[in-house]
């Protein structure tokens, strides 16, 4: 055997759950247990030229017994031919930019299986009732009647009409700093994640149905307003209970905008928005359904679905919205008092009353499919 043809996979990565390693090759989406022998032979071909054997083996490793290793390896995709280009060595050389764990994570959850039939579908649901336990709960109440906020019913919004909120949507960075209304919160807070209405079903229990949709309805996603300025609501931070449309005061001993402003990495112009939503996913939920790595994919697809229903609703009530994905999730988990592991932050998002536009940019050119009576424009502002 030539060991000098081959190479180890680009993308082979070794853990070592409770001690023992484990070989993953996310572009084949294999796992293989192995033992320290099989590890010592992979750590000859991270030499420059393995078939010196310059490597000193232990005594237990026999040429017989390297080579079936060799051999095995190679079936296995682990070791591969030098001259061979896979997928796997094009996603690691385009993407160098990024560690590893992004083709990491990308290449795990490519490509997910899914059963297209009915018939199919119906046997997994007869595998699952056998195997499952009961589902999560699909909220998170830490509220009771002695300290619920009840909020407002949310308002009817068809005065507005959609088209006007998808225009008008603008990441804001000129607040005001004014209050804003507890019917605008509620209304905000209803229409991303409060519950419409339950339904039972055969295999997997009772599930919500929400304005924003969710994978199997699992919803994991859980919304935590911290209070800048809301007329009838004390500064500080809140967790939404969505079974009962209502707040729940975490704290109040917080400096609100010095834990933003150290939260968001200094990002000062979102300091002045009444209220910031920070978004966390209760893994579990997810989990209990899905058993695959791509639902990792799925907490993120849910966040942004209810992330774009804020912003838009936001933007139907004439308030300004902002986005942002840069935050300190460690620092966000922490003043939460969630582990980052059963239930980890996710995204951030904010509202408030906007400050007058100074003037619109005239440097900018309409798309040609706007509807003639929409009028919308782009600011000009300090990071125009």
């Amino acid at each position: 055997m030539q060991l000098r043809r081959y190479r180890l996979a680009p993308d082979l990565v070794i853990t070592f759950p409770e001690g023992q390693p484990k070989l993953h090759l996310p572009s084949t989406h294999t796992t293989y247990k192995v033992d320290w022998k099989v590890c010592e032979v992979i750590s000859m071909f991270s030499s420059e030229d393995p078939d010196t054997y310059t490597y000193k083996f232990s005594p237990s490793l026999s040429d017989s017994l390297i080579h079936s290793i060799v051999k095995k390896l190679i079936e296995c995709n682990i070791l591969i031919e030098k001259d061979k280009e896979t997928e796997a060595d094009s996603i690691v050389k385009k993407w160098e930019d990024w560690d590893e764990s992004s083709w990491f994570m990308h290449l795990q959850t490519k490509d997910a299986e899914f059963e297209p039939t009915e018939e199919g579908r119906l046997e997994r649901v007869k595998m699952f009732r056998k195997i499952s336990t009961s589902p999560p709960p699909y909220y998170k109440c830490e509220c009771s009647e002695e300290r619920q906020i009840k909020l407002p019913a949310p308002s009817n919004l068809y005065e507005g009409s959609l088209s006007k909120a998808f225009l008008e949507r603008r990441t804001c960075r000129r607040f005001s700093g004014e209050a804003i209304t507890l019917q605008d919160l509620a209304d905000v807070l209803f229409y991303t994640g409060g519950i419409l209405f339950t339904n039972a079903t055969h295999s997997y229990g009772t599930v919500a149905k929400k304005a924003s949709p969710s994978p199997g309805a699992r919803h994991s996603t859980e919304l935590y307003p911290v209070v800048n300025n809301c007329e009838g609501l004390e500064s500080g931070i809140y967790h939404y209970c969505q079974e009962h449309h209502a707040l729940y005061l975490i704290t109040k001993d917080v400096d609100v905008k010095g834990f933003l402003s150290d939260a968001l990495y200094d990002q000062d112009y979102f300091l002045d928005a009444a209220v910031t939503i920070l978004y966390t996913s209760v893994v579990d939920r997810l989990k209990w359904k899905y058993k695959a790595s791509r639902v990792y994919r799925l907490m993120h697809f849910e966040t942004g679905h209810y992330a774009q229903n804020f912003v838009l609703t936001g933007s139907a009530l004439n308030l300004g919205v902002f986005t942002t994905a840069a935050f300190k999730d460690s620092l966000v988990e922490s003043v939460l008092g969630i582990d980052g592991i059963y239930e980890t932050a996710m995204y951030v998002t904010g509202i408030g009353s906007k400050l007058p536009d100074r003037e619109l940019r005239g440097d900018i050119e309409f798309s040609e499919f706007i509807p003639e009576d929409k009028k919308i424009g782009l600011p000009i502002g300090e990071h125009s």
